[in-house]
């Protein structure tokens, strides 16, 4: 089980939550200097989540990372412990960790990934979400082409060890405020296609596809494929939806979209706002709304 809620017979789809704590921390890799526990943070915030109602918590990969050997050990023991998984982590790669450009050392990188697998499938993960735009922009003045190619080697380095460890990598687009490679649904489906890796999905990201504008038809496309792994959504702002605003994210077209294609998969709140868990419950009461109005028309 992804928590302790779980969905009723009537959800169409699991509605899950990055945590803000988590999904920006510093993905340093090493261990904080504050006298607090870092692992009872984490497992405290992941439970005030759950309990605001959704079905399960995203964490980075970097709140993980950071974690001494003992640290996440007693955090396995305490998730183990409540039945609560954390069936998705994103912030893949630390800007540290360069996959594009001259300065790629590849052993550090391939030596990041094994571990980040590795404790992500010891907490139930299922998938990890590769944006990580700064690890992965193509440094000016370095050809686009060549850059490409490095992520194309580095996806299938994570095939590899997605297999050891049985979970998936889904490559998420970006905006090219974020990132100059990777920007649209339809570029990362092209890449995985071509690559043709068993382990390699894609993400749909509802606020890159509206700075991008891109349609949400390209969902139907993901879908048919099979590539379609994860969903992210937030408001323009990167705030909390809670309602339909002029000019906002196409929220409602994005879930008709989903379940037009037959996507069973999970959707995740991606939001950065002060205060988030005053957030949660009004903004997913608001998500469930959309989503059994959308399931409801396609039955």
């Amino acid at each position: 089980m992804s928590g302790k809620t779980n969905r009723g017979p009537s959800r169409p789809l699991q509605v899950g939550c990055c945590l803000t704590a988590g999904s920006f921390m510093p993905q340093s890799g090493g261990t904080s200097a504050s006298s607090d526990r870092l692992e009872e943070r984490l497992f405290q915030d992941i439970s005030g989540l759950l309990e605001a109602g959704y079905d399960y918590a995203e964490l980075t990969v970097g709140s993980l990372i950071q974690l001494s050997e003992e640290e996440f050990d007693r955090l396995a023991v305490k998730m183990r412990e409540a039945g609560i998984t954390i069936p998705v982590c994103n912030s893949f790669i630390p800007a540290s960790l360069k996959l594009t450009g001259p300065e790629v050392h590849r052993e550090a990188v391939e030596s990041y990934v094994d571990l980040a697998m590795k404790r992500v499938r010891a907490l139930g993960g299922e998938m990890i979400i590769f944006g990580s735009g700064a690890a992965r922009t193509v440094p000016e003045g370095y050809p686009v082409e060549q850059g490409l190619e490095q992520i194309k080697q580095f996806l299938a380095m994570c095939d590899f060890y997605a297999d050891k460890y049985e979970v998936a990598v889904a490559i998420e687009p970006l905006n090219r405020g974020e990132s100059n490679i990777i920007n649209r649904v339809e570029q990362a489906l092209d890449l995985a296609e071509e690559l043709q890796l068993r382990h390699i999905k894609v993400l749909a990201d509802a606020y890159h596809m509206h700075l991008e504008q891109e349609s949400p038809d390209i969902l139907h496309r993901a879908a048919a494929g099979n590539r379609l792994a994860h969903v992210h959504y937030a408001e323009y702002d990167r705030s909390f939806p809670r309602e339909s605003i002029p000019d906002g994210v196409d929220i409602p077209g994005l879930l008709e979209a989903l379940q037009k294609s037959g996507y069973k998969g999970r959707i995740s709140a991606e939001c950065m706002t002060e205060n988030p868990s005053h957030q949660w419950s009004p903004s997913l009461g608001y998500i469930r709304s959309l989503l059994e109005q959308a399931y409801e028309r396609g039955e």
